[in-house]
Order: C-alpha cells, then sequence, then structure tokens
C-alpha cells in the first residue's frame, strides 16, 4: 500500500513542506463547517424536522484558527466557510475576523444569503471576498417549496447587495428532474443581466437526499447538449484542481458545472473538510474522519500526516451522513 508524505519544496524564495499524497495532490484548500444549523430545509439536503447537534460540541474561534493556522504552514492557499449555514454560528464575525488575519490567498463563503446583508462589511473587512449563493429557483413559488421557507425576496435583495459591495457572485443551482430543470434558460439569462456566473450542481447522492436522487438526477452532459441547441459555449480554462467546468456563452453569460456524480474530479482533488466538532475529513464522501478537537500542535501534526492516506482516489458511490454536517 502506497503511504502519504511530507515533501519539501524548495524554491529561490521560500521553502515551504506541502502535504501531498501519493498519488501526487495538494492539499491546499479547506473547507470549514461552522455549524449543522440551517434556516432553510432544501429537501435534497435535510428532513423538515432535522435535529441538530450541541452547539457546546462546536470548536471554538480559537481552534478554528489553530488549524488554519497549522495548515498554511503547509502550504494552505484557499479557506472556505461553510454550515449548515454558516451565517447562523453566533461567532461568525469573529471568526472571520480570525481568519481573514492569516496568510491565505483567498477566502470564500458559502450561503444561502438569507441572513447576508448583516454582514456584508465584515466580509469585505476581513477579506472574505468569494461568495457562492445558493438558488435552486427564479420562481418564488417554487423556490418556497425546495426551500420550504419564505426567503425569495431576502435572498434576491442580498445577491444585489453583496453584488453593490463589490463582492465576487457565483450562484450554487442544484438541478434537479422534474423540479426546475425547466429554468435552464432562465438561469443563463439570469447570469448574463446580473453578470453573475452560475454553477450548475448534480444532485449528489449524500444523507437525506439519496431518497431521491435517483429520481430527480439530471447529469452535466445532459444538460450542455441541451444549453448547445440554443447557445454557443466556449470553455474556460480552469485551475487542474478546479470543482466546475466552465463556459462562457455567445450572449455573455457564464456558466459552469459541478459534476461529480458523471464526471468526478477526485484524482485532481486539493480539499479537506473540517466539521463544526472538529472531525477533519479528506473527502466529502467519506464517513470517515479524525478529531482534532482539543490536541495540541504536534498531536494535530500528526493528524494531518494520518489524514493524506484517507483521501480515495476513486469516487465513492455514495455517503450517509447528511450534507448540511459537513459543508458544501
Amino acid at each position: 500500500m502506497k503511504k502519504s508524505l511530507f515533501t519539501s519544496i524548495e524554491t529561490p524564495e521560500v521553502n515551504l513542506n506541502t502535504l501531498v499524497d501519493s498519488y501526487g495532490r495538494k492539499i491546499r484548500k479547506l473547507r470549514i463547517s461552522l455549524t449543522d444549523k440551517c434556516n432553510l430545509r432544501c429537501h435534497y439536503c435535510m428532513p423538515l424536522d432535522a435535529t441538530f447537534m450541541d452547539e457546546q460540541r462546536y470548536l471554538s474561534v480559537d481552534e478554528y484558527a489553530q488549524v488554519v493556522e497549522d495548515l498554511c504552514k503547509f502550504g494552505l492557499e484557499e479557506v472556505r466557510i461553510t454550515g449548515g449555514e454558516p451565517l447562523l454560528r453566533k461567532s461568525f464575525k469573529s471568526l472571520v475576523e480570525k481568519i481573514g488575519s492569516l496568510p491565505l490567498k483567498k477566502i470564500g463563503l458559502t450561503t444561502n444569503a438569507v441572513l447576508l446583508h448583516k454582514y456584508i462589511e465584515d466580509l469585505c473587512e476581513h477579506r472574505v471576498h468569494h461568495i457562492n449563493i445558493s438558488l435552486d429557483s427564479l420562481n418564488e413559488d417554487r423556490f418556497n417549496k425546495i426551500t420550504r421557507s419564505k426567503n425569495f425576496k431576502k435572498v434576491l435583495a442580498n445577491i444585489s447587495l453583496a453584488k453593490s459591495a463589490g463582492l465576487n457572485i457565483k450562484i450554487n443551482t442544484v438541478l434537479m428532474k422534474g423540479v426546475n430543470d425547466d429554468e435552464i434558460f432562465d438561469f443563463i439569462e439570469f447570469s448574463r443581466e446580473l453578470e453573475i456566473p452560475i454553477r450548475f450542481l448534480e444532485f449528489m447522492r449524500i444523507g437525506h437526499g439519496r431518497q431521491e436522487q435517483e429520481d430527480q438526477f439530471i447529469s452535466a452532459p445532459e444538460i450542455i447538449k441541451n444549453i448547445k441547441k440554443k447557445y454557443e459555449m466556449n470553455l474556460i480554462s480552469s485551475e487542474i484542481d478546479s470543482t466546475s467546468v466552465n463556459y462562457r456563452l455567445c450572449n455573455g453569460a457564464e456558466i459552469g458545472f459541478i459534476a461529480s456524480e458523471s464526471m468526478p474530479f477526485c484524482g485532481h482533488c486539493s480539499r479537506w473538510r473540517l466539521s463544526c466538532d472538529g472531525v477533519i475529513k479528506a473527502c466529502l464522501l467519506k464517513s470517515e474522519g479524525l478529531s482534532i478537537k482539543g490536541l495540541e500542535s504536534k498531536e494535530r501534526e500528526e493528524v494531518y500526516y494520518e489524514l493524506l492516506g484517507m483521501k480515495p482516489f476513486l469516487r465513492p458511490k455514495e455517503v450517509s451522513h447528511q450534507m448540511n454536517s459537513i459543508g458544501g
């Protein structure tokens, strides 16, 4: 069995210890989940009567900062803050202040945008400049049905507010056959009009969503085939570890596809995930992880080393844990 390793990379300017596994995948991105709570109940993510963990189990702000600071020393470049819904975390402002002070190239946030108006200034001030916003329908009644809430107008208003503040916005749309797949061209026009990229996500076999995934799944190649009937699509070059395949359309819209089911990108994946209770995982689709909660610096380093050997090269078929417990 191949072993994972730390490799030392020397350049004229720096000497970095870099986390590289036995397949040559460098870990340079971390998703950190602040809470498993959410103020929406999207049917593909969690049940209506979902229960959440006791907040006493959460990592503290300082513990998150320790882990990110550790990994920066090993070449971490990007952090994305997720949930559940991360803006529900009571210490959100303190956390972005801590993370924003660390030597990261890019800090992002994935949110449903319901509470985004409360934190625009904090995001701008602390370098959280890349915002992915979940929006699965441009029809208010349908949005309310999917999310089992009545926040459509608030979300649209906060998208405009964030764009006006100069934040880099992308829209994440989970496409579901018979639910919202008839809105693909509406989203393309939405992208053109607002000059905001849209990312179409395949419905994944994770947690609660597995119950409906087979019936509602629609593949990215099928969507692309339909779009090409109306628009010319020009491929946009992306980094090798990008999760999305992106296109610029002849009408000026920019769209992408996160096709984990039909076009897995595991072979180039550069991401780890940290749950709100301190379990660090090598893959979204693996239940196994290692706890770093309460560990000293050297002990955490041993965990990072061990985790390198836990990242699958081929995509697991499904996983039973809920999406809101580990973040998107």
